[in-house]
């Protein structure tokens, strides 16, 4: 009694934005449609690994350590708040409302919050607020607007779920961005590191136990465990790095910059991507590829970028 009870408040309280929904469903053109389906691939967490591994292995790292923190802490709040709340999208909510079917494929687990818009406003938010130049500032809060309004456009996320992720990012791109100086130092490396790792477990252990315990399906928690690893991969390979490499991402000649990062991008689509033919739906696959993904990225490649500078310097003295 009590969970129908609580179904119908929760429906109560969704149906505003299901009626926006419905208003926005009624301008929908072909044009808008692929217009839309374009902008909210900038808030894809393939765009935003690909702007941090160009930022950490080509220009500056701090900014790269800087931005995957706010974009890993960020998505892992996400991650939980969707399997806490447990709203389902649009379409379950209302079986007669249809989203813009293209989009519906990537509109995977639950509604609440919006993880597109949270890749958004972590990576735009970012760069919005570490520019002097308010132009620019201006254009990366039009995009993350953008995606968030595409999110509600392709008829996959409430105003709701859009709102919330936007507060809780740009929160985190406020006080990461203020205090990272003193989180990331010597002093407190391994405290941040830990924390992170631990973090990011949690999130996996949590959303297991919720699965165990029945309260949601296991299929519902694999971007938990993608989360999770990617998160563990962070918080592990910022200190070896930090603590034991410290590669230098400056190239003894400009065209070598180029080339290292085609490979590496090539490596971490692979490590990423092929595990994927052994089992598609695989918790601790999913767990696994994500940790290694971000581990070649933040270890395993720099280790390899540092050697080869190394005898390239050799051969030209």
């Amino acid at each position: 009694m009590q969970s129908r009870v609580y179904a119908a408040e929760r429906t109560e309280v969704l149906e505003p934005a299901m009626d926006f929904l419905r208003a926005l469903s009624g301008i929908r053109t072909p044009f808008l449609d692929t217009l839309f389906q374009l902008i909210t691939r900038l808030g894809e967490e393939v765009v935003v690994l690909g702007v941090v591994c160009v930022l950490y292995w080509c220009i500056d790292k701090n900014a790269a350590y800087k931005l995957g923190l706010i974009f890993f802490t960020s998505g892992i709040a996400v991650q939980g708040l969707k399997v806490s709340f447990r709203i389902e999208r649009p379409w379950v909510l209302d079986p007669d409302f249809q989203p813009v079917e293209s989009a519906r494929a990537g509109a995977t687990g639950y509604s609440f919050p919006s993880g597109h818009t949270q890749g958004a406003a972590a990576l735009y938010g970012y760069f919005a607020v570490n520019t002097k130049n308010r132009a620019v500032s201006a254009v990366m809060a039009v995009i993350i607007l953008a995606v968030g309004f595409s999110r509600m456009y392709l008829g996959v996320h409430t105003p709701y779920d859009v709102c919330v992720s936007l507060i809780l990012t740009i929160l985190a791109v406020a006080l990461i961005n203020r205090f990272y100086g003193v989180i990331s130092g010597k002093n407190n490396l391994l405290k941040l590191s830990v924390a992170l790792g631990v973090i990011s477990l949690a999130l996996c252990v949590y959303s297991y136990v919720l699965a165990r315990l029945g309260y949601i399906e296991l299929g519902q928690i694999n971007d938990c465990f993608k989360s999770g690893g990617a998160g563990l991969g962070f918080a592990v390979g910022m200190y070896i790095e930090k603590r034991y490499i410290d590669f230098d991402v400056r190239t003894p000649k400009a065209w070598m910059q180029p080339i290292k990062l085609l490979c590496g991008i090539a490596g971490a689509l692979l490590l990423k991507e092929l595990p994927k033919l052994i089992a598609s739906e695989n918790l601790p696959l999913d767990f696994i590829r994500y940790f290694i993904t971000v581990m070649w990225i933040l270890v395993a490649f720099p280790m390899i970028i540092k050697k080869l500078v190394k005898k390239s310097q050799k051969v030209d003295a």
